[in-house]
């Protein structure tokens, strides 16, 4: 388990990584990692 504080620290620089980057796969790489950080801190997924 993670925290949620941490995942969505490491979430937000996924994130920045996603709007920096229009290569489709790349961009999802970005949001399932995202997803997997929410799910091992017991966040919802988006």
């Amino acid at each position: 388990m993670i925290s949620a504080d941490d995942a969505n620290k490491i979430i937000a620089f996924l994130s920045a990584a996603y709007f920096a980057t229009t290569d489709p796969q790349a961009r999802a790489e970005f949001n399932r990692l995202a997803n997997e950080l929410r799910k091992a801190s017991d966040q919802p997924v988006e």
